[in-house]
Order: C-alpha cells, then structure tokens, then sequence
C-alpha cells in the first residue's frame, strides 16, 4: 500500500496531525461537558450528590451512548467522518446548552441522554480517522494521543473546571455555557476535516449491511467489546466508588483531586505506552500486564492513607490508560477489519462496552448495600479484570499488521 511509503508519509505529515488536534479537542470538551457534572452535584440544586438521582444523571449519558455507538460506527463507514462529526458535534453544541438550561431533575436527565447520543456519533469517528491518516508503525501513537484527550478532559473536569466557578447560586451553569462555546469553536474547525489521502486509499467508504455483517461476524470483535464491556465497568464504578472512601481519610476538595489522579495517570499511559507498544510490535502483552498489576491496586487501595491513595490512584489510572488506547489499536490491525469496517467495529465494541458502564456501577452497589462490606464490591471488580486476562490470551498479536488488513479488505 502506498499509505505506507515515506514519500507519503512526509506529504501527509502536516495535514493528519491537524485533523489529529482538531479530534482531541472535540474528544476533551465532549468528556469535559459529561464528567463535570461529578462535581457540579453540590452547586445544582436540584441534584444531591449522595441520592440515586445523582448517579442517574452521571450515567444517563451512556443510554444515549450505547444506543447510537453502532448506528454511529455504520455511518460514518458509509458517508464518511466529515458529515458525521459535523451532525455528533451539532447534538453536543445543543445538548451541553440544554444542560446548562436545566432547572429540574428531568431536564437534565433528558439532556443528559441525548448529549451521550451526541458522544455516541462522534466516539467511531477517531479510530476511522487513524486508520486513515496513519503508517502502522504510528497506529498505537496516535491511537494513544486520541484517547489521553478523554482522561484529560475527565481529570479538568473534576479538578480544575470547579475552582473557575465565580461565586452565586446559579454560577454553575456557566460552566456548560463554556464548554458549549468550545465545542461550537470545534465544529467550525470540522469542516476543514478531510476525508481520506485520495491518493493512497483505494476505497474508504462501505455499505451499512457490509460494514455490519463485517463487524458482527468477527469473533475477535465481539472479544474486544467483552473487554470494553469489563474496563468501562471497572472504571466507572471505581470512579465512583472511590470518591466517598477518598472523602473520608482527605476531605472533599483533596478527594476531588485525588480522583483526578486516576486521570492524569491514564493520560500519562495513554502517550507513553502506546508509543512503547508501536515499537516493541506488541499489543497483547501490554495488555495483559496493566490488567494484572490493576487487580491488587484495587483491592489496596481500600486499606491505604492519604500518601498512598494518591499513589495507587495514579497507577490505576495509568494501567486503564495502557488499556484503552492499545484495545482501540488492535481492531485497525485486525484482519476483516482495517480501514474499512474501523467505525462500525468501534461502534459495536463501544455499545457492548457501555453496557458494562450502566450496569457495573450497579451491580457494585447492589454488592455492598446487600452485605455493608466495600471489599466485596472491589473483589467482584477484581472478578471482572481476571475474566479480561482470559480473553485478552485469546486474541491474536496484531501489531505491525495493519497493512496485511489493508491488503484483505482490498
């Protein structure tokens, strides 16, 4: 393929890390206006952050989220990333207002769903942009780099963007107005998004009922959403989970950030661990070893102080953010696969996976309400990560393999 020639790789160098900037940014403000409301709980009125209300409004967005993630994915496999950006970033202009606008419980909720229809549209749209615009040997990189801008936007959401609230009982709003000015600035910058390297790429766009039997064929693509479905569970509860426990050896405003370290360290993963993946031309074992070393950092962390909360928050952060961008890597190298079917697949594996997100956080709380004891609901997260390891030995190396995908669906 021509797509990995050093000619082209200088002529499309400029170009791909642009569309790449203009991808983060949509990614970190779209994270940004969904995971703020975790510190917003207090400042909203009519939200009271220890109430079953309040974990409703945090997931809601993962409704619209799973619902649109696959019909998101087939799209945009056939009318491409530009028209599809410019529709998700549309709803989340919209919907990141709307939630400033709310005045009750059910008008956040429903604009809370339909900003993670927003998010739903534009999750497929990155991976097909990599798979695209990128050698094999960047994959992973850029992968990394797309995915450190969702556990930035999460860690300024729930550190930063809370200390710019200027004082008044309504000042809350004020913090969705900006982020919906941000992502309004972003979709002027989508239209200068390009489709594809015309040059190098025989073929961009597929059919919806190809893309879909493709996809929903492939066992190591339903594998990999298993995974998914297994770390969103893990992440989001542990989110969640940690932040009471946290609260109580540190006080609120600490606890806030030592959340915030489980982000910071995903993003640190997340630039330097791809990178290390790309050049050791291995996947699995990257993966393999942030699961393991994720388990015990769990179960630790129940029985540690402050100095070690803040440490082991950060190693979990950093073993999710060596997860993510190296399982979203594998399905751009994956035979029956490639470029091609790279949204649908994205699209499928995130709606398994977030069914993992709306019920994990559940089932946690069902665990330790039912027994009173919290180590229990962390064994069963624990449970969940050995099953990963399992189907993690199961799928097959893809690193440096892009082009032998490229070839098949060619």
């Amino acid at each position: 393929m021509g797509l990995y020639s050093e000619k082209n790789h200088s002529e499309l160098s400029s170009a791909r890390w642009r569309m790449l900037a203009i991808c983060w940014f949509a990614i970190f403000f779209m994270y940004s206006s969904w995971y703020v409301i975790l510190v917003l709980e207090g400042p909203i009125p009519f939200i009271d952050g220890a109430s079953f209300e309040s974990y409703l409004i945090w997931t809601f967005p993962l409704v619209g989220l799973t619902c649109m993630a696959l019909p998101a994915g087939l799209l945009v496999d056939k009318w491409g990333l530009k028209k599809i950006g410019i529709l998700g970033l549309s709803i989340l202009v919209i919907t990141t207002v709307c939630r400033g606008l709310s005045y009750d419980f059910l008008t956040m909720a429903l604009s809370s769903i339909f900003l993670g229809v927003g998010i739903g549209v534009m999750f497929p749209i990155g991976g097909k942009l990599v798979s695209l615009w990128f050698g094999e040997k960047e994959i992973g990189t850029a992968s990394g780099i797309r995915v450190m801008a969702a556990g930035l936007g999460i860690a300024m959401s729930q550190s930063v963007f809370v200390l710019l609230l200027p004082p008044g009982p309504e000042s809350w709003r004020y913090i969705f107005f900006f982020n919906a000015f941000c992502l309004l600035i972003i979709l002027f910058l989508w239209f200068f998004i390009k489709e594809k390297p015309v040059s190098f790429v025989k073929r961009d766009r597929a059919p919806f009922r190809e893309s879909l039997s493709k996809v929903i064929h492939n066992k190591y693509v339903w594998m990999l959403g298993v995974i998914n479905l297994l770390l969103l569970a893990v992440y989001l509860t542990g989110l969640k989970a940690l932040h009471p426990i946290f609260e109580v050896q540190m006080g609120k405003t600490l606890a806030d950030i030592a959340i915030s370290m489980i982000s910071y360290g995903a993003m640190v993963a997340n630039v330097i661990m791809p990178i290390l993946s790309d050049r050791a031309s291995n996947r699995r074992h990257f993966l393999l070893m942030a699961i393991i070393v994720l388990i015990p950092s769990l179960l630790l962390i129940n029985f540690l102080g402050e100095i070690g909360i803040w440490t082991l928050s950060f190693v979990i952060g950093f073993m999710v953010g060596t997860i993510a961008p190296i399982a979203a890597t594998i399905p751009i190298e994956l035979k029956g696969v490639g470029h091609l079917y790279i949204a649908g697949a994205s699209g499928f594996m995130t709606t398994i996976g977030r069914i993992g997100g709306f019920i994990g956080p559940m089932i946690y709380l069902f665990i330790i309400t039912s027994t009173a004891v919290e180590i229990y609901g962390f064994i069963f997260l624990s449970i969940l990560l050995m099953v990963g390891i399992i189907l993690v030995k199961l799928l097959p190396e893809t690193a440096g393999k892009a082009r032998e995908a490229l070839v098949e669906i060619e």
